[in-house]
């Protein structure tokens, strides 16, 4: 498991690297942070991973369907669990709960369970989806566990025309005052080595 979270921590800071704008910074961040925070909890050793297909480049204009892929994994080596219940909070904050198997169900150890849901982007910023999981394990009924774990995506309005907000505008500016302001640097180091030469 700390392999597995390990690879995807380290995916979300070659993201952070790659990112030419502060919105993309922020967004491979909270990947990164998400990715980090669904480590399973309780002894049920139970876990969930969500993401979004296609993966990149997490952005979507306003309108545009966000595909998110969803699982539960039996990171046990040894015992099974049941899961009871399943649901996804949409950004929206409204709940659904995926199509699967039906309720309750028995994973083996490592065994995992897919769900998909397909979300039509109705707000603008950095929306969250979080998918809930709960259930118990079988050998020992008392070892419960409830999991969650989030997906952040950036939402914009759709380009072109007077309607982007600043916000939308920055972002497609960002990239060039960054090179802007290092030129401008350079500019008054040469200046200052000019004068004390």
């Amino acid at each position: 498991m700390r392999e597995i979270m390990g690879r995807e921590i380290a995916k979300g800071v070659r993201e952070l690297k790659r990112s030419k704008t502060l919105f993309g910074v922020l967004v491979a961040f909270a990947f990164a942070l998400s990715v980090a925070m669904a480590v399973p909890v309780y002894a049920a050793d139970v876990g969930l991973t969500k993401g979004v297909t296609p993966t990149t480049p997490n952005e979507y204009q306003l309108g545009d369907t966000i595909h998110y892929v969803m699982s539960i994994v039996n990171w046990s080596s040894q015992e099974d669990v049941v899961v009871q219940a399943v649901r996804d909070v949409l950004p929206d904050g409204s709940t659904v709960y995926p199509t699967g198997p039906a309720l309750p169900y028995t994973l083996n150890p490592g065994q995992s369970q897919g769900y998909t849901y397909d979300w039509v982007a109705n707000e603008t910023g950095t929306v969250i989806n979080t998918f809930y999981a709960s259930g118990y394990q079988i050998s020992t009924f008392n070892d419960t566990f409830s999991v969650s774990v989030a997906k952040s995506s950036l939402v914009i309005r759709r380009e072109g025309g007077s309607s982007a907000s600043l916000v939308d505008k920055l972002r497609l500016v960002a990239p060039w005052v960054g090179l802007v302001a290092c030129a401008a640097v350079v500019t008054l180091l040469v200046l200052r080595k000019r004068r004390h030469a």
